[in-house]
């Protein structure tokens, strides 16, 4: 099944330009973030909540990320979304970590770069999923 047709809604509502911005608006974001020295995120209550905010941070930098590829005009691009989303969110995630070496207070951290990285996958295959059994889902009007 072909999963361009399968994600037509999303196609007409995410515009290749508004894809595109979202997505590089939102890896400022991430940078502006990760230069704040001494970051004390809101207390979860529990010894890897830092991993918790890393994670739903770059599943929501991977999805933007997939819509920009996907609704890209270059064929290779939108026909590979997953793979570019995937590289790009992960490669992100590796110089965001190199980046806090530079920002006082923070530092580089493999295990944060590992839950981004596992975001970023996490996320591609739920979309895959969602994409592959779609027809199991109500269509939204």
């Amino acid at each position: 099944m072909n999963q361009s047709n399968n994600f037509s809604f999303w196609k007409k509502f995410f515009k290749p330009s508004t894809s595109k911005i979202l997505a590089l608006l939102y890896a400022i974001i991430i940078f502006i973030i990760s230069a704040i020295p001494e970051l004390n995120p809101p207390e979860l209550g529990f010894k890897w909540q830092d991993k918790v905010y890393h994670f739903l941070e770059y599943s929501i930098f991977s999805l933007l990320l997939f819509l920009a590829f996907f609704t890209s005009k270059k064929e290779l691009f939108n026909k590979h979304a997953h793979l570019f989303s995937s590289l790009v969110g992960i490669l992100y995630a590796g110089t965001d970590e190199i980046h806090q070496l530079f920002v006082p207070g923070r530092e580089a951290d493999i295990i944060d770069f590992i839950f981004d990285s596992l975001a970023v996958i996490f996320l591609q295959v739920v979309i895959w999923f969602f994409l592959k059994y779609r027809k199991n889902f109500p269509s939204p009007k």
